[in-house]
């Protein structure tokens, strides 16, 4: 992603200085260097982005201890030493680039999964330390040699490092966890009618999953309780998910520090559509609508992939037409794998199939170049 905004200037008639045409083109006037650069940069946005996180990781501790801050070290030292190793074999092919092997080290940490729901999942997934460690080191190196220096070798990036690292590292754990068996058997169908009163309601379900609430004949869920795990503390899910509303506060200001060089449209979208896909389904499913749509968008992996996974700038639309369309995918995609095929995490799916349908959309919305009459 260029983080410069320098443009090619039409220089005015009345200037006296001769102008120097383009071979192709006696219509075309350049200014000579230096052009017009930016305030911000990638490596000043790099270490905004690594800020941020870092306030994730801290606020995750208050629902998983120090088990999720000895995963983001371990995570980012695996991160941080496979790069400089990799950048001593590739040289060129691969330079040092420090503080984006650190960024990408804590995004593998606060996409995994943490806490013992007593709902479903059992003991498939390791789910607690010292597993917890060995798999987010495992995820944080196929990322950074297969994903983020491997596919550099290509000459561009087709899906997101950690994303489909961390799909490929829990492939074997799909059926059994994340597909049909557990969901269809323990969580409420998202095709039928979902509700928070009754005693094995969807709210009761999420309550006893994402609350770590035991469920009982007698449990119950209200509105305010699911807002409150859902949105402000969570103790089960993306560790990055810990809490919904500081992710939405951090991403918001991540944007507004970076001056518009985070694709702020990509969220935005994503989140309205997933949002008003999910109010849709309310009305075709029955049930409350408030709750589909709250489960939809904070159910974990959602809302921290819209700021800071789906917003990547190697493996996004370049045009804000291009990133509009690659958010409504997104959004769509990631209702539907968890409606109809029971994937809770579909937005992770769904994000790396858009990210293969990058090199369309930038295709899409592209502007025509500055300093032609």
């Amino acid at each position: 992603m260029a983080f410069s905004k320098g443009v090619a200037v039409m220089k005015r008639e009345s200037q006296n200085e001769p102008a120097t045409p383009n071979p192709s083109s006696n219509n075309l006037v350049v200014e000579p260097p230096p052009h017009v650069t930016g305030q911000v940069t990638k490596d000043l946005i790099m270490k905004y982005t690594f800020v941020a996180l870092c306030v994730l990781v801290v606020v995750s501790f208050l629902s998983w201890g120090v088990v999720s801050l000895i995963s983001a070290v371990i995570s980012v030292l695996v991160a941080v030493s496979l790069d400089y190793l990799l950048s001593l074999i590739m040289r060129e092919r691969g330079p040092l680039n420090t503080m984006s092997a650190a960024v990408f080290g804590l995004i593998v940490a606060l996409s995994y999964s943490l806490g013992i729901p007593t709902a479903f999942f059992r003991e498939l997934l390791p789910l607690s330390a010292p597993m917890v460690y060995v798999y987010v080191a495992i995820i944080a190196a196929v990322g950074m040699i297969l994903f983020k220096k491997g596919q550099g070798l290509l000459g561009r990036k087709y899906v997101n490092p950690a994303a489909t690292a961390k799909l490929l590292v829990f492939l074997p754990f799909l059926q059994e966890v994340f597909l049909t068996r557990e969901h269809t058997l323990m969580l409420p169908s998202l095709t039928s009618p979902i509700a928070f009163q009754g005693q094995f309601s969807f709210a009761v379900f999420l309550q006893s999953c994402f609350a770590n609430i035991p469920l009982t004949a007698t449990t119950t869920a209200s509105p305010s309780d699911v807002l409150w795990t859902l949105g402000l503390l969570k103790l089960h899910g993306w560790v990055g998910g810990a809490s919904s509303l500081a992710v939405i506060a951090v991403g918001i200001a991540l944007i507004l520090f970076s001056r518009g060089y985070i694709k702020w449209r990509i969220p935005l979208t994503y989140l309205a559509t997933t949002a008003l896909l999910a109010f849709g389904l309310s009305f075709v499913y029955g049930g409350d609508p408030l709750l589909r749509i709250v489960f939809h968008l904070f159910v974990g992996s959602s809302i921290f992939l819209a700021f800071f996974m789906a917003t990547d700038p190697a493996t996004t639309p370049l045009t804000g037409l291009g990133q509009i369309i690659f958010a409504v995918g997104v959004g769509v995609l990631t209702v539907a794998l968890q409606t109809w095929a029971n994937f809770l995490g579909g937005s992770i799916l769904a994000l790396i199939i858009m990210n293969l349908t990058v090199p369309l959309l930038d295709r899409v919305g592209i502007h025509k170049p500055f300093g032609w009459r």
